[in-house]
């Protein structure tokens, strides 16, 4: 067992930084890689590093998770396909598909990439050997060392076929290290061994014969006792791992595995060979998993045990790795955790025991939308038939730290390919999807919409044939369509409740279908202009309809109250030509407290505003341009001043989602450069990116509000982030202590204080006050509670007169009568 003493260091731990705004959620429960220490367990999963303290019994406990590490902390990638422990410098080895190598140490994270020498940023495997750390990539063998006293690894040489003969290719997909010091190389083009003494001498180097591997294929490497075993797609070998014993063991259907791929092999401490299925898809980043066993095991003495889908405990999801420690067997899942058992076990009959980290249910986030209750719901679909990377893996509920996952597997949902979720005004949530095709979408994909009414706990399913209710005894959706409810089209992939509670779906190709709140079919309308009616977009805020386009009309504005109508009268086509031919992200209206009515449109043209009269587009040079309808042309409307923050921090970028906070605040997101806030008041922009802030990607996909935490919700394609931005519900708490930021204050420096209720971070609810005094006991000033739940001052007395240096006195009372106290020393 290794043992392991280091800090692992997260960047800003300030109070008033990034960890007591900011939050990142990632998708942990598909597992590549798990590391057992003394301590705990790390899991390298696509969502970053898990940490699992170890309790007092032996195994993973749900209670005891302690950290989760993304690139918001510093890793080069949330992708983590290997972790290595180096026993030399006490430190942990993060290996990336793309992005190179995370080194955690007492000092701190370093990134070891191309850039610094390493021969390929896809790492396939680390090893330690004393104070050596060799790599394996797809470029070719690198071999690192350690200097006393010297923190960073130096390079002592790469091995490839350029300057290592022997070697049969650059390409590595597998490396593994035995007890006697060989190394065993899995390239596509066969498989090398070479002894550790020896990695200089190219007569050392030699090819493993004997095994029918074809070249071509990623075959697996692992090491059970004195075995190697190679994993071939369709074929599995088994070899002592003294590479010059000429005898292979050789298993394939025959011997009574299943006739499907093979994904991972390996033989534990009693000489059981344990194999699991699955075809990996690079592209995606998912199995394919055809029938429903699992995992397979071959005993010592030959009896053979089938583990299906949901037997003795196991989920429904490929094992993607299988471990054998000292302590007992891990299988890696990829989507279910992992799952354990502890020596002494029967493994024909005790029950898997399983970790699931409770987070988000995948990594790439579609759209965000809050209902009645305050549950957060998100979606993963992608406009396409097929699944695409990190995407397509259902919808997801978050209430109250509680994450729950909807889909095929585990839901009536009729896909996983949840394009968009909406709430109607009876609190039930609608799924929209892009089409499903028959033997080209995965199997049980649906077209159509799905509805969840989480009251009743029941489910329908609505296409252009009718709606259909499911039914729990034949687990379908089956008998006769309900009322007259249906679609235009099978490509459902906008929904929207308008302020009336009539359901507009936008069925791209066909147009509009509406519903009343009571689910009866109102009409079907098209927009004018359109070739394909690639409608995906909707919005309703009581005064007009505004309808967007995948790339093909553009905007389209329905001006007036009255429900769309194909050749009615109120249509609007905007006038500037960089709205046409657009996809169209969202629209939020505000009230100016200058100009009055603003519609903002995101666009993948740009970010434009309408006022109902005339057209403006904001910009990264120019703050704002105004549409003439005579020469066609923008014109400058309102520059940047010398130190203002500048659209998108300057960075030419195209938005990608839109939202409108309830302190009418409006939250712009990007493709390239984060997200910007602009504020109607100041009319300012305020941005936040990856170079200031621990977002998970500068590619926002979604934003939406969670009013209970107060936290503006930040979809990426990497996972979700969250930031504090006000509380629109205050949560109950009580008055604790008080924590005050910065203190010494600057006022020129700091422009103001903050004064918070620890360690909740909000104050109680009803009327709360803040009282300064200074140190002759003159009251200075009374603080009103902000829109964060606290309180902010800015070093001026009630009269607007700067407050002189000195040390000033806090006093928080509630509503209750209960006070806190606390110092202020104010410098100038």
């Amino acid at each position: 067992m290794k043992h392991i003493a280091l800090i692992l260091i997260i960047g800003c731990v300030g109070f008033c930084l990034w960890g007591a705004k900011w939050e990142t959620i990632t998708n942990t429960t598909h597992i590549y890689d798990l590391l057992e220490m003394d301590t705990g367990y790390y899991m390298g999963t696509w969502g970053g590093m898990v940490f699992v303290s170890k309790l007092n019994t032996p195994g993973i406990h749900l209670e005891a998770i302690n950290k989760v590490w993304t690139t918001a902390d510093g890793l080069v990638s949330n992708d983590v396909r290997n972790i290595s422990y180096i026993q030399f410098n006490q430190s942990i080895w993060l290996g990336s598909a793309s992005d190179g190598i995370t080194i955690i140490n007492q000092q701190g994270m370093q990134k070891l990439t191309t850039e610094l020498g390493l021969p390929s940023n896809n790492v396939v495997k680390i090893v330690e050997k004393g104070s050596n750390v060799l790599v394996a990539t797809q470029m070719g063998l690198a071999n690192y060392y350690y200097l006393e006293g010297v923190n960073f690894p130096l390079q002592l040489h790469q091995y490839n076929v350029q300057n290592t003969p022997g070697l049969l290719s650059n390409n590595i997909n597998a490396m593994e290290l035995a007890s006697n010091n060989y190394l065993f190389i899995s390239t596509d083009r066969g498989l090398n061994f070479v002894h550790l003494d020896s990695l200089d001498v190219d007569d050392a180097w030699h090819s493993l014969s004997g095994a029918r591997v074809k070249n071509g294929h990623k075959n697996k490497l692992s090491i059970g006792g004195d075995k190697l075993i190679v994993t071939a797609p369709t074929e599995i070998y088994c070899h002592s791992i003294d590479p010059y014993q000429n005898s292979w063991t050789h298993y394939t259907s025959a011997n009574g595995l299943i006739n499907q791929n093979f994904n991972y092999a390996t033989i534990d401490a009693n000489g059981d060979l344990w194999v699991s299925y699955g075809t990996w898809d690079e592209d995606i980043l998912a199995y394919n998993l055809t029938g429903d066993i699992l995992l397979t095991r071959i005993s010592s003495e030959g009896a053979i045990q089938h583990l299906n889908k949901k037997e003795l405990g196991l989920g429904t999801k490929c094992i993607s790795k299988i471990i054998c420690t000292d302590d007992g067997i891990y299988l890696c899942s990829w989507g279910d955790g992992i799952f354990y058992q502890i020596y002494p076990f029967n493994p024909a009959a005790d029950p898997w025991q399983q970790y699931l980290q409770n987070t988000i249910g995948f990594p790439k986030i579609r759209n965000i939308v809050t209902d009645a209750q305050n549950a957060i719901w998100f979606s993963s679909g992608a406009w396409s038939i097929i699944p695409q990377r990190k995407s397509s893996l259902g919808a997801c509920r978050y209430k109250d730290g509680i994450w729950r996952t909807y889909n095929l597997a585990n839901s009536p949902i009729h896909t996983d390919n949840v394009y968009t979720v909406e709430v109607d005004s009876k609190d039930r949530k609608w799924f929209g999807t892009f089409y499903a095709i028959e033997n080209a979408s995965p199997t049980g994909w649906k077209y159509g919409v799905s509805i969840f009414d989480e009251v009743n706990n029941q489910w329908f399913w609505i296409t252009h044939s009718g709606m259909y209710q499911w039914n729990e005894t034949t687990q379908s959706y089956g008998g006769n369509p309900i009322g007259t409810a249906q679609v235009l089209g099978d490509t459902d992939v906008g929904i929207n409740c308008d302020k009336y509670g009539n359901m507009l779906i936008a069925c791209c190709e066909d147009g509009f279908t509406v519903l009343s709140p009571e689910d009866e079919f109102i009409r079907n309308f098209t927009i004018p202009n359109s070739v394909r009616q690639a409608v995906e977009y909707s919005y309703h805020n009581g005064r007009q309809y505004f309808i967007g386009t995948h790339n093909d009309r553009g905007l389209v504005i329905w001006n007036d109250d009255s429900i769309p109508e194909s050749n009615g009268n109120h249509w609007l086509i905007p006038d500037p030509p960089e709205l046409n031919n657009c996809e169209v992200y969202g629209v939020v209206t505000i009230e100016s407290p200058y100009e009055g009515t603003q519609h903002w449109i995101a666009a993948s043209n740009g970010l434009f505003m309408w006022d109902e009269t005339d057209w403006y587009k904001y910009d990264t040079a120019i703050k704002r341009y105004k549409y003439n309808k005579n020469t066609h042309n923008w014109e400058n409307n309102i520059l940047y001043f010398v130190d203002e923050e500048r659209l998108f921090g300057s960075v030419r970028t195209t938005p990608t989602a839109i939202y409108l906070d309830p302190f009418n605040r409006i939250w712009i997101g990007s493709l390239q450069h984060g997200l910007t806030m602009y504020d109607p008041i100041t009319e300012r922009f305020t941005n936040y990116y990856q170079e200031n802030s621990p977002l998970l990607s500068n590619y926002i996909t979604a934003l939406g509000y969670n009013p209970e935490e107060g936290k503006l919700l930040i979809g990426t394609p990497e996972g979700l982030n969250t930031l504090i931005i006000g509380y629109q519900i205050k949560p109950e708490t009580q008055l604790t202590s008080l924590k005050i930021y910065p203190n010494p204050f600057y006022p020129e420096k700091d422009k103001s204080i903050s004064i918070i209720n620890y360690p909740s971070g909000t104050l109680p609810l009803g009327n709360n006050k803040c009282r300064i005094y200074d140190s002759s006991g003159a009251l200075v000033i009374t603080l009103k509670e902000n829109e964060f739940a606290r309180f902010d001052w800015d070093g001026l007395n009630s009269a607007g007169k700067k407050c002189a240096t000195g040390i000033y006195y806090v006093v928080v009372m509630d509503e209750k009568g209960n006070r806190k106290t606390g110092k202020i020393a104010l410098l100038r």
